[in-house]
């Protein structure tokens, strides 16, 4: 049984993450990444974001802190692609948390928690469309800072940058 298919370990569900699978989000370009992994998985990947509210919100019957990271995970994903920001906003913070906490504390591996470095860009990109940019630029520096494997943070803070210049440029032309 190959480390991807292992159900049982945070660093198995870096094998299953789905990147950049999802919609234009108001026009912006932000990357947001969910786990492929169920509850709400399947239901992401094939853009049924209300199906996977419903199956992430169903998490109770779901045991462990995998499982709670990956549905507090896809719940933060599916209400932020359908512009639910304050039904994100929990879910968000909660992914947030759970990702704390699976933190390694020393030697090499504490900077490079790729599940906390998601859960801060996702909840970056939440704030960034809800009109946050300072707290979005704050969780994706952080998810800068826990992850050399994926540059999907410095490709959000480039986003959040052209937003903030279209902004002062419109503001300008008025």
């Amino acid at each position: 049984m190959s480390a991807c298919n292992h159900p049982s370990s945070l660093s198995a569900l870096a094998c299953a993450i789905a990147i950049a699978a999802l919609p234009r989000i108001a026009g912006a370009e932000y990357e947001l990444s969910s786990y492929t992994d169920p509850p709400g998985g399947a239901e992401i990947a094939r853009g049924d974001y209300a199906a996977a509210i419903t199956a992430a919100s169903r998490r109770v019957r779901w045991p462990g802190v995998e499982t709670a990271l990956v549905a507090a995970t896809n719940l933060c994903v599916a209400h932020t692609v359908r512009r639910e920001f304050e039904a994100a906003t929990a879910p968000c913070n909660e992914a947030v948390a759970l990702a704390r906490r699976s933190e390694p504390t020393r030697g090499v591996h504490a900077r490079t928690n790729t599940a906390l470095a998601r859960a801060l860009s996702n909840r970056g990109v939440l704030r960034a469309l809800a009109g946050d940019p300072e707290g979005a630029a704050r969780d994706f520096r952080a998810a800068l800072r826990r992850t050399r494997s994926w540059d999907g943070p410095e490709r959000n803070i480039a986003q959040l940058e052209r937003a903030s210049a279209q902004r002062v440029a419109a503001a300008a032309e008025e």
